[in-house]
């Protein structure tokens, strides 16, 4: 009984799996294969405006599926022109908005739509996701260019760079987001409870494959699905995890002071113009020794910060005056952390902590738990 069991659970993720990988096709595309590569440090002008970027060659992705460049600071432009087809995979496009996501690992990062700047980044702002249109019509074009810069100290990448076309009804999500549903469902309960995986599957079995070519039709297919899912809703909502924006800044790492002074009021820049696009972001940070710094040679930025405290936007997890060695430091040198760190905390922000965020460790002391909870 055991054996057969295992067999139909096994056979329910495989109907779950293929499903979601099926759904995703319809919407979601990858553009690593199709990107143009120059190593050179050309102005903007050069690469968009003279289209000299169409006589590159194509950049060839890794075994892992990445355009990787070598370290040191060495320069890259990535460029390619996006049409939009009449449909993915059978599934029309046509009225959808699209998305252009984006992950790299580079000291510098430049992205650029139709020769406009539209983000920038580094190596603690690497996922980008930027919308292209907001209503798509076959046969719609874009050039994108994407200026990076390697790590000083480690080759640098193009991990990943997707398309996403996404509905803009709510009521009746795209393929893709029914997709990353079904992977949610299916990782609680391979976690939680493996006898639902059949529940999961049963309701994926009537979905009509045949509607894939009228966008409304299987738009409407999709919903009926999610409502055979829904007698799990009750189930799933048991628990809740909640996501708070984060950036970790080294104080001390393979760059001079200088630059981690810039990093911070880039980050904090960064954030609170993200806030005023999606005003239900709260973000956290966790080094007083950075607001200090803020306060002293920023203050129009502070005052913002400490704004965006009082409203809730910002959680102070800033227990500790930086995020310091765990292992090697005495025990006084620790409280000293925790006594500065608290005391700015207070005096700033009118509360102490009651988070230690201290999540790039390489070991804990044991001295610690005594130490955070006098602290």
């Amino acid at each position: 009984m055991t054996d057969f069991w295992m067999a139909e659970t096994t056979s329910d993720r495989r109907v779950i799996a293929n499903t979601t990988t099926k759904l995703r096709t319809l919407t979601q595309q990858s553009l690593q294969s199709t990107w143009h590569l120059a190593s050179s440090s050309l102005s903007v002008e050069a690469v968009m405006r003279q289209q000299i970027w169409q006589q590159w060659a194509i950049a060839p992705p890794n075994a892992k599926g990445h355009i990787p460049w070598s370290r040191g600071r060495a320069p890259l432009w990535l460029c390619q022109q996006i049409t939009v087809p009449e449909n993915l995979n059978g599934f029309p496009v046509a009225g959808l908005s699209l998305q252009l996501g984006l992950t790299w690992w580079a000291e510098a990062a430049a992205v650029y739509v139709d020769g406009q700047l539209v983000q920038e980044g580094d190596l603690f702002d690497y996922f980008a996701r930027l919308e292209l249109s907001d209503r798509v019509a076959p046969g719609d074009t874009f050039t994108v260019a994407i200026y990076l810069v390697s790590p000083g100290h480690d080759d640098g990448a193009l991990v990943r760079s997707d398309l996403f076309y996404e509905s803009r009804d709510a009521a009746l999500p795209e393929p893709g987001f029914v997709a990353d549903e079904l992977t949610v469902l299916q990782t609680f309960a391979e976690k939680l409870a493996p006898a639902k995986l059949a529940e999961i599957a049963a309701a994926i079995a009537p979905l009509n494959w045949s509607t894939v070519s009228d966008q409304a039709a299987c738009l409407q297919e999709l919903a009926a699905l999610r409502m055979r899912l829904h007698p799990l809703s009750a189930w799933i909502k048991q628990r809740q995890i909640t996501c708070t924006g984060h950036a970790h800044l080294d104080l001390a790492w393979l760059w001079p002071v200088t630059d981690t002074w810039r990093a911070a009021e880039r980050t904090f820049r960064s954030v609170l113009a993200l806030q005023q696009d999606f005003p239900e972001l709260t973000y956290t940070h966790s080094s007083p020794a950075l607001f200090d710094w803020l306060e002293t040679h920023r203050p129009e930025l502070f005052q913002a910060v400490l704004g965006a405290v009082e409203q809730g936007a910002w959680s102070m997890d800033a227990g500790l005056w930086v995020e310091p060695e765990l292992q090697t430091l005495g025990g006084e040198s620790l409280a000293r952390q925790i006594l500065y760190g608290q005391r700015y905390a207070r005096s700033r922000f009118g509360q102490v902590s009651t988070i230690a965020w201290l999540p790039d460790s390489f070991g804990f002391s044991w001295q610690l738990p005594q130490l955070l909870q006098l602290g």
